[in-house]
């Protein structure tokens, strides 16, 4: 994948394509905000590192990005989930409606048709079209329904805090998970995450993966008090 009517920029040593962040804003369709915001967390969202700087520009490879990217947009799609997500798959592959509501855990691929025809904020515009005979049928990579999910205002976002589909006023509100994050951080002001989550894990009786930790970090900061 090259950014279109630009010749790719390769590393020296290896052969492989390094994308600066405006390529990577134009190849997978990112905001510039965004992009700089991933790289700004990037201590607690694992952020690649840069491959090379060239002429004072940032680069880093093209595919260890697109990796990376993908499993995060999963990732934040399964925490913000009320409805068991499907979020196996090859995530450039290309699925229909009724895939994508497995995808987004809706009971069918009504909610999707609805969706498209009045798209809720977030929702991302097909990636192609089937051509049937009576009618077009919308097509998304799965990464991009990932990326809704994740994204979506009400379920951790940093768009807002509206009351979601559970009635929390924040994430994981009312988890002793994040009583506990509280406690933590109240104990160690200033510290950051990596340096907290060991301890979590070790003191929570429930097991979670470190991006959880780091989700429930980010709610206790921002809650500091329920």
């Amino acid at each position: 994948m090259t950014t279109p009517n630009r010749r790719p920029t390769l590393a020296p040593d290896t052969g492989r394509t390094l994308y600066s962040r405006a390529d990577l804003r134009k190849v997978h369709n990112i905001s510039e905000s965004t992009l700089q915001n991933l790289w700004t967390d990037r201590e607690n969202n694992g952020h690649p590192p840069v491959t090379a700087t060239l002429d004072g520009v940032m680069h880093w490879d093209g595919d260890t990005w697109a990796k990376w990217h993908h499993e995060l947009q999963r990732r934040r799609a399964a925490a913000s989930t009320t409805n068991p997500p499907k979020l196996d798959g090859d995530p450039e592959e290309l699925v229909g409606p009724a895939e994508a509501a497995k995808i987004c855990g809706f009971a069918d691929s009504t909610t999707v048709s609805h969706y498209v025809k009045n798209p809720p904020e977030g929702w991302p515009e097909p990636d192609d079209w089937d051509i049937l005979p009576t009618r077009r049928r919308p097509k998304w990579k799965r990464w991009r329904l990932w990326q809704y999910l994740a994204d979506r205002k009400g379920r951790g976002h940093a768009g807002g805090r509206p009351k979601g589909r559970r009635g929390l006023a924040y994430p994981y509100q009312g988890d002793e998970r994040l009583a506990l994050a509280r406690r933590v951080l109240a104990e160690n002001p200033g510290a950051k995450n990596a340096e907290l989550i060991g301890q979590l894990q070790e003191l929570s009786e429930k097991e979670s993966s470190r991006t959880v930790w780091h989700l429930i970090l980010k709610s206790a900061r921002e809650n500091p008090e329920e």
